[in-house]
């Protein structure tokens, strides 16, 4: 496996990652050039550069930071790769002295965020994508 750090991620590659997991590809989405993220890891495939793992953060850079996107293509999931992809982004966003960090996740993920130190906290979130 190879590691890399806030370094461009193919946008075709990334939405194809999304659609691995079941999620909406959103291309226009990712390829919006005002997108932008805090900081982020992608996982290669050694042996044919294939992005298998990704996690993102945005944050304000001192007081907040939100991961998002945490995936792992389901040919390479069960093998730790999600626990290393947080682990790392964690380090990362607690040297960088960020107060705080947000995960959303779905009930299901519990016990998964739970291992990292999450917990929960009442929140709201509202979805306005529409996918065309």
């Amino acid at each position: 496996m190879i590691y890399k750090y806030n370094e461009k991620v193919d946008v075709k590659e990334l939405c194809d990652l999304r659609q691995s997991v079941g999620w909406n590809r959103m291309e226009k989405e990712m390829a919006d050039p005002r997108l932008k993220s805090y900081y982020h890891i992608a996982i290669y495939e050694e042996e044919n550069q294939k992005l298998i793992g990704f996690v993102d953060s945005v944050s304000n850079g001192v007081t907040d930071a939100y991961i998002q996107d945490l995936m792992v293509h389901p040919d390479f999931q069960s093998k730790g790769l999600g626990s290393e992809l947080m682990n790392k982004m964690i380090d990362c966003l607690k040297k960088a002295g960020i107060y705080m960090i947000s995960v959303l996740y779905d009930e299901g993920l519990k016990d998964f965020y739970a291992r990292f130190g999450f917990y929960n906290l009442l929140c709201g979130q509202m979805e306005t994508y529409k996918s065309d």
